[in-house]
């Protein structure tokens, strides 16, 4: 996991960007801060910059909205492609929005809080979560050479 990488924002609501936006300014964490409007230009974008994100905020209605064929393939992989997490984050609980992510491979859902302080402080323990955690991805061991 990158976790100098950007944080990545896939939002299409000008208001909701508006609002990680103030967030993010307020909070003040070195990582830049990179939005889409959709999962399939940000994970093309990242993958022809070959940039390894942080983390992935994505409002789930997204999901829904787009081919889900498309999305589906792009998400399947970012795990292994990226190594970092992919969250959604949305305004509303719906059982399909959540069913239809868990059905790949994603870290977690948040319903975003209305009230702007418990938004930024859902944003701040979320990102020190991450930033204390280890990756799980398995890297090869190193051979040691020994003299002979």
């Amino acid at each position: 996991m990158n976790k100098k990488g950007p944080i990545v924002i896939i939002e299409n609501k000008q208001g909701d960007r508006k609002l990680f936006i103030e967030v993010f300014s307020e909070l003040n964490y070195p990582n830049q801060i990179i939005y889409f409007n959709n999962p399939e230009t940000a994970c093309n974008y990242l993958l022809r910059h070959k940039i390894k994100p942080f983390l992935f905020f994505s409002d789930i209605v997204l999901m829904n909205v787009m081919n889900h064929k498309v999305i589906e393939n792009n998400l399947d992989n970012v795990g292994t492609l990226f190594n970092c997490p992919y969250l959604f984050f949305t305004t509303s609980f719906n059982q399909t929005y959540v069913i239809d992510p868990y059905s790949i491979p994603i870290q977690s859902y948040f319903t975003r809080p209305y009230d702007y302080l418990e938004f930024k402080k859902m944003i701040k323990t979320i990102i020190d979560y991450w930033l204390k955690s280890k990756s799980v991805i398995q890297h090869p061991k190193k051979t040691i050479k020994t003299k002979s």
